[in-house]
């Protein structure tokens, strides 16, 4: 039997697929068998990063904590790789206004840093150590058509790519040896139980995961006074999570 490995962007994941659906609580193991075609997997690489909390949701390092720990629990066969968060203060124009500096906003960017560097250099160092006759890489970043290339073509592993995107990327599909996108089943079918526990320790569902989700909206900026013609003075409300 073929040794398979699983590389996951755990915010790929999370924002292509989970979050949506409400599928945040996720068995690993359950979810790698399945993509593997029921076969067992030998290691998931999940690369993710420790979120922080906001003004409106102070708790989300706290779910995010209890969900890692649970699959500590569940998922011996995990090894969980962090990146981090960068986060800057941008100025950007309004539309139609790009050459006014007095038409710019002053917004704080929060980005997330290394899982795709992560995902790929765990990959290429497993290929060069022959860990795995076959990897399942889960991502639609087509940051890692090169990686993937150089272990599919040069050191001649089967790679399969599995995206959890709602839309495909030519770039991986090309360069796969295998691709597909993950349907929204897949994950339905391979949440953890409600409660995990080793006998000592426990850790439950986060309650705001079981809960339908609400669409808010948001206006930042009603009115902008500004001297140029034909400037967008009213923004149009918009979707947030």
């Amino acid at each position: 039997m073929e040794t398979t490995r699983v590389y996951i962007d755990g915010f790929n994941l999370y924002y292509g697929l989970l979050q949506s659906q409400q599928l945040h609580w996720l068995d690993l193991n359950e979810f790698s068998v399945r993509l593997n075609r029921g076969e067992p997997v030998q290691r998931i690489i999940y690369c993710t990063a420790r979120v922080s909390g906001t003004p409106s949701d102070s708790a989300k390092p706290d779910r995010q904590d209890a969900y890692l720990r649970a699959v500590k629990i569940a998922c011996p066969n995990v090894d969980i790789v962090f990146g981090n968060f960068s986060t800057q203060k941008k100025s950007y124009p309004l539309v139609k206004c790009r050459n006014d500096p007095t038409c710019a906003i002053r917004v704080v960017v929060r980005t997330e840093k290394g899982s795709d560097v992560n995902l790929a250099t765990h990959l290429l160092h497993d290929a060069h150590m022959n860990r795995f006759d076959r990897a399942i890489v889960v991502s639609g970043d087509s940051d890692l058509v090169g990686t993937i290339d150089i272990v599919a073509k040069t050191l001649g592993k089967t790679v399969w790519v599995r995206n959890p995107r709602d839309r495909d990327s030519a770039e991986l599909q090309a360069i796969a040896t295998d691709y597909g996108r993950i349907r929204p089943a897949v994950a339905l079918a391979s949440q953890l139980p409600q409660t995990v526990t080793d006998g000592t320790k426990r850790y439950s569902k986060p309650v705001e995961w079981s809960q339908a989700r609400t669409a808010s909206t948001k206006r930042i900026i009603n009115h902008w006074n500004c001297t140029q013609a034909d400037c967008a003075k009213l923004f149009e409300p918009f979707r947030y999570e």
